[in-house]
């Protein structure tokens, strides 16, 4: 049996099946620094989806719980699955505690793969704030829509035409993982890129644009509860980054039940390690150690308050949080593993075949009616409402001719717009 299998399987549920609680007091000398300050909580994906949810859920709840009770804002900065926003806390991001980011879990095996050329930065180096999942009670499904007739991962060995799985670029989970799982499970699939986020990947799957999407359980609790439903229009085929079948999908098998080959199985095990830190929390390297210290634990306390947990409920957040030691443990955990396996994740990528979709813009010109949160407007054209999301880099916006970001957008300008349909995220906006 190889020697990397059984320790990293016992050191992930000894890592995760304690308690978590932050230990100590906030440090000494941080409320002067927080005193008055605002923290900035940067999101790497567009606003709506489950990073975006966890991001500014502790955005909402982490300044009561950091010396100072500083204010708190969100930054989305989408580009390249989140990539962009890791580089810029790497390199950029204010070293005095009041800036830090979510980001996609696998940028970390990205960066010590060195398969992007786009991740400039080093895992082990960054300051680990904290994880709001370790993924207790979750699993990464496949769900595929039932119209396909696939009602098994045999079929899915077997269908003659590949079947199109939505998914945003290389380096997202929802890209990468198929990829990997049809190499080594032998799945006809095949990634859709190009979507902007979580919400425009359902309903790339409820349009047809695509036939299925690797999705979390907690995700589709709070973003989409009808796929849960006996009559919704797909089904659950495989649970990924769960050791064994949750209580909820019994009949379902996991990733790991299905791979027959010793190599085959510590590869899948590499790929769910970051699923154990599944929406972390960075700041900059090189923090001061009280500063690091209040952090991870205002991070903890922000979990498990009265008033944090009566809003995830509300929400339907799954919280298991992790604090930044043990994430970063995860990490060492990453960055210790075998050569081979980083080359071989490294070889299935080279050639992922993985197409961009096309997208049929729907053009409409009217006035915009209503600005809301999370960037979504509604724009009333022809007498009918459209509402419409505006994603940092995503959506091209520009206003009198100028390049322009979705904040300067106020009721009553004229707009043109490039969309998908009501509820989609706009390519293009032009308004006066």
């Amino acid at each position: 049996m190889p020697t990397h299998r059984n320790p990293g399987r016992v050191s992930l549920a000894l890592l995760f099946g304690l308690g978590l609680a932050a230990h100590g007091a906030s440090p000494a000398g941080a409320a002067e620094l927080y005193e008055g300050k605002t923290v900035k909580v940067m999101i790497g994906y567009g606003a709506g989806g489950g990073y975006d949810t966890y991001g500014r859920f502790v955005a909402r709840n982490i300044g009561r719980h950091l010396p100072g009770k500083p204010n708190t804002i969100t930054q989305n900065m989408p580009g390249a699955g989140s990539i962009a926003v890791v580089n810029y806390i790497y390199k950029q991001g204010a070293k005095n505690g009041t800036e830090f980011a979510i980001f996609a879990r696998s940028a970390p095996i990205l960066a010590l793969a060195g398969k992007s050329k786009q991740a400039r930065f080093d895992p082990l180096k960054l300051t680990w704030v904290g994880s709001s999942s370790s993924y207790k009670g979750e699993a990464y499904m496949m769900m595929v829509r039932k119209d396909t007739g696939v009602t098994s991962i045999n079929d899915l060995r077997t269908a003659k035409k590949e079947l199109r799985f939505a998914a945003t670029s290389f380096g997202s989970d929802g890209t990468d993982v198929p990829i990997v799982l049809r190499e080594v499970l032998g799945l006809n699939i095949v990634p859709l890129r190009g979507y902007p986020g979580g919400n425009s990947l359902y309903l790339a799957v409820e349009r047809g644009e695509a036939q299925g999407r690797m999705t979390g359980f907690a995700s589709m609790k709070t973003a989409q509860p009808g796929w849960l439903k006996p009559d919704a229009l797909v089904r659950p085929i495989l649970q990924f980054a769960t050791q064994t079948r949750l209580p909820e999908f019994p009949d379902v098998p996991t990733a790991r039940e299905i791979a027959t080959k010793a190599e085959d199985l510590a590869l899948i095990e590499m790929l769910e390690a970051p699923f154990y830190m599944a929406r972390p929390f960075a700041a900059p390297p090189n923090l001061p150690e009280a500063i690091t210290k209040a952090l991870r634990t205002g991070f903890m306390k922000a979990h498990q308050d009265p008033v944090a947990l009566k809003e995830a409920k509300k929400l339907r957040l799954d919280l298991s949080p992790a604090d930044g030691a043990e994430v970063h443990k995860v990490i060492e955990r990453l960055a210790a593993m075998p050569k081979a396996l980083y080359d071989r994740y490294n070889e299935i990528l080279k050639d992922p075949k993985s197409p961009i979709r096309q997208v049929k813009w729907q053009i409409v010109e009217g006035e915009l009616s209503k600005i809301a949160k999370k960037g979504r407007v509604e724009l009333v054209a022809d007498g009918k409402t459209h509402k419409i999301r505006v994603t940092g880099g995503y959506t091209e916006l520009s206003i009198k001719g100028k390049p322009a970001k979705g904040k300067s957008l106020k009721p009553g300008m004229a707009c043109k717009v490039w969309f998908e349909g009501s509820g989609s995220a706009a390519g293009k906006m032009e308004c006066n």
